[in-house]
């Protein structure tokens, strides 16, 4: 991968596109365990017929359940981090209020000041 970078015979945004093919193959676990593409697995599913094969079902609904669970357990974690976020967004803004307050005490203070010295 690095040679073929590092020879510059192919235009920049080719060797983007070979890097990221690269890492999708690289992340693709599938086909680093069996060798075997994705899109080889579809055709042949349909094929030999698997989809009504009562251990192919019972694969893809574990595989539901799973991913279910999954998304699921997401949902909450984002809620959560939801809720510290707002509560966060909450305490900054009150501090800002309270800053705010503060100048107009002071500013008013000084106002006051300013007009006791004046008569």
């Amino acid at each position: 991968m690095y040679d073929f970078v590092r020879s510059q015979r192919v235009a920049p945004q080719m060797i983007n596109a070979v890097i990221k093919v690269e890492k999708l193959k690289a992340d693709d676990h599938f086909f680093n365990e069996t060798g075997i593409e994705e899109e080889d697995v579809d055709p042949s599913i349909k094929r030999l017929d698997m989809e009504k094969d009562p251990e192919f079902v019972a694969i893809i609904e574990e595989f539901k359940k799973k991913s279910e669970e999954f998304l699921a357990s997401k949902k909450d974690e984002t809620a959560a981090m939801l809720q510290k976020a707002q509560q966060a967004r909450a305490m900054m803004e009150a501090r800002r209020k309270q800053q705010e307050e503060a100048k107009k005490k002071k500013d008013s203070t000084a106002e006051n000041a300013e007009e006791a010295k004046a008569e």
